[in-house]
């Protein structure tokens, strides 16, 4: 008697449910949605807390119709340069069109930096880390992986501003005091739209760039289309050379849909709609047709001149260059045109004696009426923000020889630990030197042209270098004591951690010991030559520290965990 042989039953597959899908299980689109949420959710808080204290102190400070129409003519009555700063007032003697025009105006910049760092390393990222490679050989073709990586960002921006715009809602039916100061949901709504669509934008250039160029120099562009767009917008009404530019100001062109002061205007929103769905195609295309293996984070392959082959120190700066080049060529040409049109700004700024009273009580010790003063109010601000992205752009990099596995190869070698941690470390450092020094040139050339002070501005730029290695030693310790994925990332929160910290702390008036955190603060007003020699030594010492410390973390902790 003989007995068959039974198949055995396939076992069923199990698929996650759509709940499980959406939050990440078995669907790329969940997994990036679900890696940003969190980050969504801070940054909408952040935003409504903004919104909420600024509400409050106009209802506060402005609670007659009086006082709220007295406070829109003194704004109407400014001159075209503060106008140009502070954006056109349309309705500010309303609530909505308040903020709209004092808070919302300048959300386009805190949100497209969010935009920029993420869209630029959305892929790029994953192919840095060697994953992609993984992904890419699965079931799920190339652009299917592009599209449902940008969907899940793109979703976690939606939530983030819907969270901010019902915060914005509510703000202002909890504060609306006065005849004219309510403002409907849909109305908030259209205004976040635009704020959508403008936050976009940088971010769609990066994603458009990093599939060819790499997440470093992707990261670069896009940061340099929004802060030109920015100053385009502020200062063209003021400076002849930048009025010529506003066509390619993205915020310029949608300046005019300000549905929360009662003002609408759609057609921009959707052409630049256009632009951005047309640019994150580009994007998706490139990656799908471009082979995996590109430059990300600034680094590249191995340099074709010997001299980047002498040791961890030649190398790093090898690796460094391209992404230091392209942030400083950016820089380079913006600081020109900015810095060419001083003298017309300080010739308009000469009429107002009232004006430059009240700058010279806030910079007792300058010369307002300089190149260096122009620069000084106009673009300081914006290069120290600029200038920490870029340095945790470059820290990337340097963190990427750990976290690709390359170091242990590299350690084999007769190198000690210490010895590698000081010369990659210094690296960075020269990296973010040679950006300074390319950004010094445009402000060189753009005074030159203005024929205006040329030293103070120069001398005075060479802080905002000496502020980006500060954090980015900061940086470096974190790497080199801990890990070196959090390098960036750390360095990246903490010098936007200032820049909010001083911005939103002055407008809710927290006591000095708490602004005096922000790093910033201690550099004095460099460009017009008003040094703060505590700050600069403070910076120097970071630096130096860090450099220390990621040397003396590398000797005691095991590579690669």
């Amino acid at each position: 008697m003989s007995g068959a042989v039974l198949p055995s039953p396939t076992p069923a597959v199990m698929m996650p449910s759509a709940r499980a899908r959406f939050m990440g299980l078995g669907s790329i689109f969940g997994k990036t949605f679900r890696d940003s949420r969190r980050t969504a959710l801070v940054i909408g808080a952040l935003l409504i807390l903004i919104v909420v204290a600024t509400a409050s102190q106009v209802a506060i400070a402005f609670e007659t119709p009086a006082k709220r129409a007295a406070f829109a003519f003194e704004m109407s009555q400014l001159p075209a340069i503060f106008e140009g700063m502070l954006g056109t007032p349309i309705a500010i003697d309303r609530l909505g069109g308040f903020l709209s025009w004092r808070v919302i105006n300048f959300f386009p910049v805190l949100l497209g930096i969010w935009s920029t760092v993420a869209l630029s390393g959305v892929l790029a990222g994953e192919v840095s880390r060697g994953s992609m490679d993984m992904l890419a050989v699965g079931r799920f073709a190339r652009r299917r992986i592009a599209l449902e990586k940008l969907g899940g960002y793109l979703l976690a921006c939606a939530v983030c501003l819907l969270v901010t715009a019902l915060g914005t809602y509510a703000s202002v039916v909890a504060f609306a005091a006065l005849p004219g100061d309510d403002v409907g949901l849909g109305a908030v709504l259209a205004h976040y739209a635009w704020l959508f669509v403008t936050t976009l934008v940088p971010g769609a250039v990066a994603f458009a760039v990093a599939p060819v160029l790499g997440r470093g120099i992707a990261l670069a562009t896009g940061a340099i289309v929004l802060i030109a767009s920015f100053s385009i917008n502020a200062y063209g009404s003021i400076v002849s050379a930048l009025d010529a530019l506003k066509p390619i100001s993205y915020l310029a062109f949608t300046a005019n849909h300000r549905p929360m002061a009662g003002q609408w205007d759609w057609p921009p929103i959707v052409v630049l709609g256009v632009i951005v769905v047309a640019l994150l195609a580009a994007g998706v295309l490139a990656f799908e047709r471009r082979d995996l293996l590109v430059p990300s984070a600034g680094r590249v392959s191995i340099p074709p001149l010997r001299v980047f082959l002498g040791g961890p120190l030649s190398r790093g700066v090898g690796e460094r260059l391209p992404a230091a080049l392209a942030w400083g060529s950016g820089l380079a040409i913006f600081t020109l045109v900015i810095a060419s049109s001083a003298q017309e700004f300080v010739t308009q700024l000469s009429r107002i004696p009232e004006i430059l009273d009240l700058l010279k009580k806030v910079m007792p010790s300058a010369d307002i009426t300089s190149t260096g003063g122009y620069l000084q109010l106009a673009i300081f601000q914006e290069m120290i923000v600029i200038a920490g992205i870029a340095g945790a752009t470059f820290l990337a990099g340097w963190a990427s020889d750990e976290n690709e596995r390359r170091l242990e190869v590299v350690m084999s070698a007769p190198l000690t630990r210490a010895g590698w941690g000081v010369r990659s470390a210094l690296s960075v450092m020269i990296g973010i030197a040679v950006m300074t020094v390319l950004l010094d040139l445009g402000v060189l050339a753009g005074a030159a042209i203005a024929g205006g002070e040329v030293i103070r501005p120069v001398v005075g730029t060479l802080v905002i270098g000496l502020y980006a290695m500060a954090l980015a030693g900061i940086g470096l310790a974190v790497g080199g004591l801990v890990r070196p994925t959090l390098a960036a990332p750390v360095t990246l929160i903490i010098g936007l951690a200032f820049f909010l910290l001083d911005l939103i702390g002055s407008a809710l008036r927290l006591p000095d010991w708490v602004l005096n955190l922000a790093l910033q603060r201690h550099l004095g007003h460099p460009i017009v030559g008003d040094f703060d020699p505590a700050g600069l030594i403070l910076c120097a010492a970071i630096a130096v520290a860090g450099v220390a410390l990621c040397a003396g973390g590398m000797e005691r902790r095991d590579i690669g965990r």
